[in-house]
């Protein structure tokens, strides 16, 4: 899995020379490591310009995964460390936050399948699984 630059939600500034991450990056892939999950960094730590909003809110990393590695990841694992990291880390309820997930799943066929979602967290979450469980098939 590779996490990418960029704020779910937030118009992308690339043409700025900026690598914004959401503030919520290291913690969220300490989670996805610690379940044996592979991650990587598009940028060097020290390329980062960490951006963080002051809202109940939650932004997830920017993950780009590919179904040839996903095949040993079990399903809706995104989803599933999403709620992780809100409860866990964040340490609320993720029923009451708003959700901002950029997710995109390399198909073995060599397609990319892309997910964009803000909004209630119950409903990205359900959305997400969908999502999840559609690009692997």
């Amino acid at each position: 899995m590779i996490v990418r630059a960029g704020i779910p939600g937030m118009s992308d500034d690339r043409a700025s020379g900026e690598h914004r991450y959401p503030a919520s990056t290291s913690d969220f892939v300490k989670l996805l490591r610690e379940d044996g999950i592979q991650v990587e960094y598009e940028h060097e730590k020290s390329q980062w310009t960490l951006v963080e909003y002051k809202s109940f809110d939650v932004w997830v990393p920017i993950l780009d995964l590919s179904l040839n590695v996903a095949a040993n990841i079990p399903a809706n694992i995104i989803a599933t460390m999403i709620m992780n990291y809100v409860k866990k880390v964040l340490r609320r309820d993720v029923k009451n936050a708003n959700l901002h997930v950029n997710v995109s799943i390399r198909k073995k066929n060599g397609t990319v399948a892309k997910f964009e979602a803000s909004g209630p967290g119950p409903e990205v979450l359900e959305a997400l699984k969908v999502f999840e469980h559609d690009a692997r098939e």
